[in-house]
């Protein structure tokens, strides 16, 4: 017999599934989670994604979750395959990255753990580009200039 083998049902405590949709038990689950993440990135450890649309929440979950999280200072926008969102919440280093295809649907909602999240950092392949043609620059003023 393996771990396999044995079956598993969970039941929630009615309680913590209130009528207005919040699912508290998994909110909480959740802020959990992203607490032992926060601790781990602030040790030295690697950045952390959660993927928020692989996770049971409705709606009022959502709400809830960004009620408590807050937001912070930075947030940004970015048009690349459809827009992105990314707002700091109140936790400097927790980030909420909101991805939209071109019809402006939500494609994937994710909460990152880091210092800057990915999809900011420039790709070390256009940071190259930039160093090859960054000299240009310097061209095209001395022309300006005679």
């Amino acid at each position: 017999m393996s771990l396999q083998d044995i079956p598993v049902h969970i039941d929630l405590d009615p309680a913590l599934t209130k009528d207005d949709g919040v699912n508290t038990a998994m909110v909480m689950a959740l802020l959990q989670e992203i607490s032992t993440h926060l601790r781990s990135v602030a040790e030295g450890g690697e950045r952390q994604v959660v993927e928020l649309g692989n996770l049971p929440l409705s709606d009022a979950d959502i709400e809830l979750l960004d009620s408590k999280l807050g937001r912070g200072e930075v947030s940004a926008t970015i048009t690349a395959s459809g827009p992105s969102e990314i707002h700091e919440t109140a936790f400097p280093g927790l980030w909420w990255v909101k991805y939209f295809n071109d019809a402006e649907s939500l494609v994937s909602q994710q909460l990152e753990i880091g210092p800057v999240p990915m999809i900011l950092e420039a790709h070390p392949v256009d940071i190259e580009d930039s160093a090859e043609r960054f000299p240009d620059l310097f061209g095209s003023l001395e022309t300006t200039q005679q």
